[in-house]
């Protein structure tokens, strides 16, 4: 299992276009087979900056993500409401185990 977990920043004022555009994204991630969550996370101290936290089953889910229809429509979306370059982290799940998902 493959936790990916994405930092945006997004412009003041560009919120509410950025959340739709995700939300979207967010319904077509969690219908793919390889998706195990796919959450969409506002941090609440530091407005316009935003955390997704996406569990995959493997690497090659990840891959195919970023192959979908609503991902490449979700980039190009939101690419001039970003302030600056999204930063993503990958991490290795040591608890729950498969199972707890």
């Amino acid at each position: 299992m493959i936790v990916r977990i994405v930092t945006v920043r997004v412009r003041s004022g560009t919120e509410a276009a950025f959340e739709a555009a995700t939300v979207d994204n967010h319904r077509g991630s969690i219908a793919e087979p390889g998706v195990l969550r796919f959450d969409v996370l506002k941090d609440a101290d530091s407005p316009g900056t935003y955390y997704l936290y996406e569990a995959y089953i493997d690497e090659k889910a990840t891959r195919a993500h970023k192959e979908t229809a609503h991902y490449n429509t979700w980039r190009v979306a939101v690419a001039d409401l970003l302030d600056g370059d999204r930063t993503s982290v990958a991490c290795s799940v040591v608890a729950p185990d498969r199972a707890g998902w």
